[in-house]
């Protein structure tokens, strides 16, 4: 799949070819649809139900400061290896660190 221009599951057209505003209410601020922007590591359509995101895509200013109804989990681990886990909130044990693929906890 490219990603200069692609439909979602709910039909809205997306990619980084695609202006658009902000997800977020009341926000008027112009921005692709691109991966940039997107809240989450992949598309709907194309993530795992494992991997954190809502699925929109927001602006600098609303890109973490929105109600992600699917947030990371974001706990570190207790040792010097500072591993900070990258799966959704909520998931079952144990923690993984999606940059290091080290599980912890």
């Amino acid at each position: 799949m490219g990603y200069a221009y692609y439909v979602l599951p709910d039909g809205r057209e997306a990619g980084y070819g695609v202006e658009a505003e902000c997800d977020h209410p009341g926000c008027t601020t112009r921005i692709d649809r691109g991966l940039g922007y997107l809240c989450g590591e992949a598309p709907d359509g194309h993530r795992d139900p494992d991997e954190p995101g809502c699925g929109k895509y927001y602006c600098g200013q609303h890109q973490y400061a929105h109600e992600c109804t699917n947030p990371v989990c974001d706990a570190y681990s207790d040792d010097d290896e500072q591993l900070c886990c990258g799966l959704a909130r909520g998931h079952e044990l144990p923690h993984r660190d999606q940059m290091k693929e080290q599980d912890f906890g």
